[in-house]
């Protein structure tokens, strides 16, 4: 159950709308239905509801909804379309839906269900009168929506005997939000959506590896933070670079606590080990490995959890990608023709790779030609059972894909994103980018250095402590001079 969607939530009834998004994701391996197909006994059913209605539903749920074709239901009280919420004290001012407005979200797919006319309490009220009136719906309300009003929400969620034996004489179904239960369709209890609730099956770890790759690390670490859904933790792991990858990475802790770890090895351990280390100081069960000199799209996270979340028996998503940089013609020339795409005028070369329908072409297809490359995201479970990286003839991430597909789990490409995977060599034009993009880095980290520094000087612990600083020195300089002291007290105090 949701109330208001906007980009600012003052109150707990406010969802962001990065996390609604965030959460209508989620729900994406669910299978989301109006109140007249709900089954409560069928898990995977999920039933998006909202009170009021708020324009801001309209603003920002609307297109949210509209991307991932999801039905919702829209609990409306008629004393107050076209109105705000001056009543309610506590609650900042928004405004609710006119009519026009529920007409758009009901060809948006919505469906108009019944909140009564005042929101009353009706928990309080057993005038069946009063109760009944409050149930009763307009003729020109009820002809907003030919296919809506069969259920009703207890306004606060509560209600007693006398409510509860009209309202199943008028509706198909109700819900409520605290006193009803899961089992009958008259008191269906709903969730009520905050911003950090979470419908996720599993937490993402990203790992991004580095050897000597600090001139690009930036835009790797940025591709990341810039997705649609971030990941739960990023680990940047650095094989005993000696550039600045250190420096780079600490920085990035340093602003993100809760988000960024860094592991350096003291020692260059090698990709096998390196990366086998580098799981092993992640937790969550969705991983995948970025090399610093890559970036991903930033969809990225979000379309690989997608199929991650589809089916259990998934546990890689792989996808296609993009070659970029002064090198991009050049390695794009040496993929196999079934592959290729035809290139961009701005010199990026995508490489599209298979979809299998069946499990036993797409395990034979492997064994002959590796299409899922490195970033590809997999489950640590998977991981596990098929022994980690091992060291091999071929290419340390092929072996392992190719493991996990042995031992029984499927592949499924995720069809909407892809890595970009950069192509360059001293000296190259993409290297100057890089330049810049550090230079960038340094200079925003300057001037927060400047500001915080500024806005210390300016506290009044700093000016305290200046001040504290200053008579300490004048007192050493002068503690045999009584005189001077009295004057400067004596000045300090008439000036």
């Amino acid at each position: 159950m949701y109330h208001k969607i906007h980009p600012n939530s003052p109150t707990m009834w406010w969802v962001k709308v990065n996390d609604f998004y965030r959460q209508m994701v989620e729900l994406s391996s669910k299978e989301v239905v109006f109140l007249k197909d709900y089954d409560p006994e069928n898990s995977n059913h999920v039933v998006i509801t909202f009170d009021g209605v708020y324009k801001n539903v309209l603003e920002y749920a609307l297109p949210i909804l509209k991307k991932f074709n999801y039905p919702f239901e829209l609990f409306i009280t008629s004393d107050y379309i076209g109105l705000d919420n001056e009543f309610d004290s506590i609650e900042p001012n928004a405004p609710f839906t006119t009519i026009n407005e529920l007409k758009e979200l009901v060809q948006g797919g919505g469906r108009l269900q019944w909140h009564t006319k005042t929101h009353i309490n009706l928990k309080t009220v057993q005038d069946s009168k009063i109760i009944e009136n409050e149930l009763q719906i307009p003729a020109e309300i009820r002809a907003l929506d030919d296919n809506g009003f069969d259920w009703f929400a207890y306004p606060h969620g509560e209600y007693n005997d006398t409510v509860l034996n009209l309202v199943k004489q008028k509706f198909k179904g109700a819900v409520s939000c605290n006193q009803g239960n899961d089992i009958d369709k008259y008191v269906f209890n709903r969730i009520t959506v905050v911003n950090n609730t979470t419908f996720k099956k599993e937490k993402v770890s990203c790992i991004i590896a580095s050897y000597n790759y600090g001139d690009y690390l930036i835009d790797a670490v940025e591709s990341v933070l810039k997705q649609t859904i971030v990941p739960d933790e990023i680990l940047i792991s650095d094989d005993c670079s000696n550039d600045d990858t250190q420096l780079i990475a600490e920085n990035y802790v340093k602003n993100y606590p809760n988000l960024i770890k860094y592991n350096r090895n003291s020692t260059n351990l090698g990709i096998v080990e390196h990366f086998n280390k580098a799981i092993s100081l992640t937790e969550h069960e969705y991983v995948f490995f970025l090399g610093a000199d890559n970036r991903v799209l930033s969809n990225y996270v979000e379309e690989c959890c997608i199929v991650l979340d589809r089916d259990i028996k998934n546990a890689i998503a792989y996808t296609d990608y993009v070659f970029f940089g002064a090198r991009a013609e050049e390695a794009y020339n040496k993929i196999k023709e079934e592959f290729k795409t035809d290139a961009d005028s701005e010199g990026i070369y995508k490489v599209n790779f298979p979809v299998f329908d069946d499990f036993e072409k797409l395990k034979k297809h492997l064994t002959e030609i590796n299409f899922i490359h490195g970033s590809s995201m997999y489950k640590r479970s998977a991981f596990i059972k098929a022994g980690g990286y091992k060291t091999s003839e071929k290419a340390e991430d092929y072996n392992l894909f190719k493991r996990i597909i042995e031992v029984g789990f499927k592949a499924e490409k995720a069809k909407n994103t892809f890595l970009e995977y950069r192509q360059h060599s001293l000296y190259q034009a993409n290297n100057f980018y890089s330049v810049y993009k550090k230079m960038e880095f340094y200079k925003e980290n300057l001037n927060r250095y400047v500001n915080n520094k500024t806005a210390f000087e300016k506290s009044k612990f700093y000016r305290f402590a200046y001040l504290m600083f200053k008579t300490k020195s004048f007192l050493s300089k002068n503690y045999n001079n009584p005189r001077k002291i009295f004057r400067k007290i004596k000045d300090k105090i008439f000036k």
